[in-house]
């Protein structure tokens, strides 16, 4: 008997799609058994679906294909080689190349569980986008064979590219539309935000020899022009601020003083000498010149888009803020449960078990999955960044070098769209709209040191092979 007839992904066919996600929960508690690894192979993932050309074949790498991607991730480490086993780089990026490789596969069994596809124009899309960064064909062969990639690896990172947008995008899509009363119950929570608060423009002299300021008023209030002022506040007060400014300050907002000058700057009339004011940095005169009062904006008022789009409403503000967030919530779910789900499937030979085998047991990592990654020799423990999203040439703009083909990497993971990472921390972003056919995702992505277009280094590795289907 086959050793795949029991897998997961056959009793899934037998009895149905969620049968597989309880196997998953509990494999460990009832005892259901993952296929061991075949002495000549790195890695088996438990779905027979995980084809990548040069990679994978239904969901086993063999110690072939891995040494090929070793070779391509060294590369792109700018290493000729992959370094010898008794050199300090090579265990680190070794585990590299492995996270890496499975992330890939794990992606396109991803692909096929969702049921992904895609038209022979998207793809050519895709592939078209990444070959148009170089300004000839000839700098694009030459880049590209630098990386140690082929053509058939460049057309599977297109392919790559595209899963990743759709996972993304079909998650993102997945939030559902906000209601006027969600709207309304978030504004109602959170009004300090819509609330501008009041502010004056004033002239104001300060000192702490309480006779200079008496000696400044009665002039003040025998002429309090802005010429008078000018000259006094130069004369008397010791305001750096404001002193050679005729002592001008304005957008004054509750709380720029110590009380009671703060209160009594907000109670004053304009136009009027107050004073004199007792703090504990000294004594001060000022002059109201303008009052605005605090105002608060309504759930209908129209106000200028801080991206510098088109005015819109509050509640429609408050409305994309509200589904963002909802988008954002989806993909840490979607990132939390992918992880599990595909760890649990994953089996690697001993001597290449690392974070995202079932069967790592932890011990002696070579990486921190809680940072990203390092250059390889370095102090850093961070450990790789996935999958390549998108290759475009180096450029000095962003520290690498121009004729070189650069990959910059992410994968599904809780963290902004555009930049799924299994092994990564969470990151911050707001999900983005859907995208175009063949569009990359690296523009929208997040850089990670060592993995920005141009940079070689340890996350600029991973991925050097691409993604079949």
């Amino acid at each position: 008997m086959s050793r795949g007839f029991f897998s997961k992904r056959n009793l899934a066919i037998l009895f149905g799609a969620t049968f597989v996600l309880l196997v998953a929960i509990t494999a460990v508690a009832i005892g259901v058994g993952h296929p061991s690894v075949p002495s000549d192979d790195v890695a088996v993932i438990d779905d027979d679906s995980v084809d990548v050309p040069g990679l994978f074949e239904d969901g086993v790498m063999s110690k072939t294909d891995f040494n090929r991607f070793f070779l391509q991730t060294a590369k792109q480490n700018n290493l000729q080689q992959v370094p010898q086993p008794s050199d300090p780089q090579y265990k680190q990026l070794k585990d590299q190349a492995v996270q890496s490789a499975l992330q890939i596969g794990w992606i396109v069994g991803e692909a096929q569980r969702q049921g992904i596809t895609f038209t022979d124009t998207q793809v050519q899309q895709s592939y078209d986008q990444i070959k148009s960064q170089f300004k000839t064909e000839q700098e694009y062969v030459k880049a590209r064979d630098q990386a140690g990639l082929t053509e058939e690896d460049v057309r599977v990172r297109a392919k790559l590219q595209l899963i990743q947008n759709k996972i993304q995008d079909n998650i993102s899509n997945s939030a559902g539309d906000v209601s006027d009363s969600d709207a309304q119950d978030y504004y109602n929570a959170n009004k300090q935000q819509f609330t501008q608060p009041a502010n004056r423009t004033i002239r104001i002299i300060q000192n702490k020899d309480a006779n200079a300021v008496n000696q400044a008023l009665t002039a003040l209030k025998a002429d309090s022009s802005p010429a008078n002022w000018k000259k006094l506040a130069a004369q008397y007060s010791t305001d750096p601020t404001s002193k050679d400014k005729g002592g001008l300050r304005t957008s004054v907002v509750p709380g720029s003083f110590q009380q009671p000058l703060d209160d009594d700057i907000f109670n004053a009339p304009t136009g009027s000498v107050q004073g004199p004011v007792t703090t504990p940095t000294g004594t001060f005169i000022f002059e109201v010149e303008t009052a605005t009062p605090e105002k608060v904006q309504g759930l209908d008022d129209t106000v200028t888009s801080s991206t510098g789009g088109a005015p819109t409403k509050v509640s429609d503000q408050i409305k994309a803020q509200i589904k963002s967030t909802q988008q954002q919530e989806a993909l840490t779910l979607f990132g939390q449960h992918f992880r599990d789900y595909w760890t649990n499937l994953t089996q690697c030979a001993s001597d290449y078990e690392v974070a995202g085998c079932d069967n790592f047991d932890g011990a002696g990592p070579t990486c921190d999955p809680d940072k990203v990654a390092q250059q390889p020799g370095g102090t850093g423990t961070g450990c790789p960044a996935p999958v390549f999203a998108s290759c475009q040439e180096g450029s000095t703009a962003t520290g690498g070098q121009p004729g070189q083909l650069q990959c910059t990497g992410s994968g599904p993971t809780p963290a902004a769209p555009g930049s799924f990472k299994p092994f990564l921390p969470t990151v911050g972003g707001a999900p983005q709209g859907p995208h175009p056919a063949g569009a990359g995702a690296a523009s929208n992505g997040i850089s990670i040191p060592g993995l920005t277009p141009g940079a070689g280094g340890a996350a600029g590795a991973a991925g050097a092979t691409g993604a079949g289907g």
